[in-house]
């Protein structure tokens, strides 16, 4: 028996449009949206608990690669509603139950920002092999910036 596993999509929804807000204000140069987090379950039942639990049978359950499609696809939506840039960056994660079988992972990083310079270091930051080097990377994309002048609302006549 497999019970399925539900993907709460609009609070990824939510916290996309907040993360929108967020980049057109200034306050950030870029996100890093969070991740769906790899699931494990056992491949068969244990109902009665009889089995330890390092010794059974794990596999990946979610998220799949058409719970990325969809994924991927609504914050499509949203960015482009919002008018902020959005890029997919393809990673690999090998995930692990209890030192058991390893699962290679779908997983995608997914960007939102404005400038297009900040897209230049993105993929930099993915083809840099020095540690030190892809650290700053990091800090400097996800560092809080300061909000942009805020301008007076337009004025109905």
């Amino acid at each position: 028996m497999t019970v399925p596993i539900q993907i709460p999509w609009d609070l990824y929804l939510g916290k996309v449009a907040v993360w929108c807000d967020c980049v057109n204000a200034g306050v950030r140069r870029a996100v890093l949206l969070p991740r769906l987090d790899t699931i494990l379950g056992p491949t068969e039942e244990d109902p009665g608990r009889e089995v330890a639990r390092n010794e059974l049978d794990w596999r990946l359950i979610s998220p799949t690669e058409a719970d990325w499609d969809h994924y991927r696809g609504m914050v499509s939506k949203q960015a482009a509603h919002a008018k902020v840039e959005v890029h997919f960056q393809r990673v690999e994660n090998v995930a692990r139950w209890m030192g058991g079988r390893q699962f290679a992972v779908p997983q995608y990083h997914i960007w939102l920002y404005l400038d297009p310079q900040v897209r230049d270091v993105i993929e930099k930051l993915y083809d840099e092999p020095d540690p030190e080097q892809r650290n700053g990377l990091w800090q400097w994309l996800l560092g809080w910036t300061e909000p942009r002048t805020a301008t007076e609302p337009m004025r109905l006549q």
